[in-house]
């Protein structure tokens, strides 16, 4: 039995991939405590984890990283939540001697593994990308003021130095970190040149345990419809034009439309919507996935990974982050229609939709991704190649 540590960023598309790998470890016997926010707590004592809660500095915030003031606040937002996960590390590492840390891309893991001194094995929710590459797209070292650390920030780094012994190696850390094995919720077929890494990067594709929890979502109106279905994931806010864009451009679509709004949005600001629309903060995405026939999304790789699951033609909006970089994949592959953020309106979306619902590349496109899904390892596999390392770490 091993004693395992899980720390995550706490954010939808973050800790959902890491779902069915905890699962797994809990089904043979080993012993999982993941660190994580109240909001999470429920579905991950589902699949067997032990939840240890630390405050939830993401879930409220307004995140725009387009301008220095945002990515500085961006970054305290980590730098408080990694001294969160790190006392939290310190008080359970008392009494539980730890085998490994198994971290996600983002956030406090490489923290959390050098103050252990144990082996860390990390996950990733998105695409690999290069910690240069993520530099230039996060910090913009060509932008006219080029990024650089507020004075609470540069005081930040030194008390968590100073009360823990770590510190990220560079900036960049808090969203690449890596490990000596480096899971990964995609297939080599969907990662971009993919070909190019080795066997330390084990794609073992998605999966998708059920999701305890009531819900009132009247699944029961989208039986035997054609569905729309449009979210702009959990951490975008401001999104309620975009909402009034959607209302405008399907008031006379044939079914369905479905609008995840996010707890964020001000009901204020969004139009009132014909009775062919479901519009709601909360929506059990997979649920509604089963029955849609689009899904516009802003092309998050979560979302994304759930629509190809279930074989839905994506429509791309992309905004931020990696989400450009997926959106240009699902181009490629012919899975997608992007639209970008300047072209965004009343008439791009429903040439979009009409493009995708009635082009069936796109459905043949999505299927040769899934189709690489379910080639891909899977847990079985993951859990063989870590348990192997650790032999060797550990012997």
């Amino acid at each position: 039995m091993l004693h395992i540590l899980m720390v995550n960023f706490p954010a939808e598309g973050h800790v959902n991939p890491t779902l069915g790998i905890t699962q797994a470890f809990a089904a043979r016997g080993d012993q999982v405590h993941y660190i994580t926010t109240e909001k999470y707590k429920d579905r991950l004592q589902a699949v067997g984890a032990t939840v240890h809660l630390h405050p939830d500095l993401i879930r409220t915030a307004s995140i725009d990283t387009s301008t220095p003031a945002g990515l500085n606040a961006f970054m305290n937002i980590h730098i408080q939540t990694s001294m969160d996960i790190l006392a939290i590390t310190k008080q359970l590492s008392e009494s539980i001697d730890f085998d490994f840390v198994f971290y996600d891309r983002f956030g406090a893991g490489e923290l959390v593994r050098d103050y252990l001194n144990i082996p860390g094995i990390s996950s990733s929710p998105s695409f690999l990308i290069s910690n240069h590459q993520m530099a230039v797209n996060l910090f913009r070292p060509d932008a006219k003021i080029p990024f650089q650390p507020s004075e609470q920030v540069t005081t930040s780094l030194h008390f968590m130095k100073e009360k823990f012994g770590v510190a990220p190696k560079e900036m960049v850390q808090f969203m690449n970190n890596s490990g000596a094995l480096n899971v990964v919720y995609t297939s080599k077929y969907f990662q971009p040149r993919g070909e190019q890494f080795g066997d330390e990067h084990l794609f073992i594709g998605p999966s998708f345990p059920e999701r305890k929890g009531a819900n009132s979502f009247p699944l029961d109106r989208l039986q035997g419809k054609k569905v729309l279905y449009i979210s702009m994931g959990t951490v975008l806010d401001h999104t309620e034009d975009f909402f009034n864009t959607c209302i405008e451009a399907f008031s006379d679509f044939e079914g369905i439309v479905v609008i995840a709004a996010g707890e964020k949005a001000d009901f204020t600001k969004i139009n009132p919507a014909p009775e062919h629309f479901i519009i709601s903060p909360y929506v059990p995405q997979l649920e509604v996935l089963r029955h849609t026939d689009v899904f516009i999304t802003h092309g998050g790789m979560n979302s994304v990974n759930e629509g190809i699951h279930f074989n839905v033609p994506l429509v791309v909006l992309p905004q931020d982050k990696d989400q450009p970089m997926v959106a240009q994949r699902l181009t490629e592959l012919q899975a997608g229609y992007r639209i970008t953020r300047d072209r965004i309106h009343v008439q791009s979306l429903r040439e979009a939709v009409h493009e995708v619902m009635s082009n069936a590349a796109y459905k043949e496109g999505v299927q040769k991704i899934n189709d690489s899904f379910q080639q891909s390892g899977g847990t079985e596999e993951a859990l063989a190649k870590i348990d192997a390392y650790l032999q060797k770490e550990l012997a």
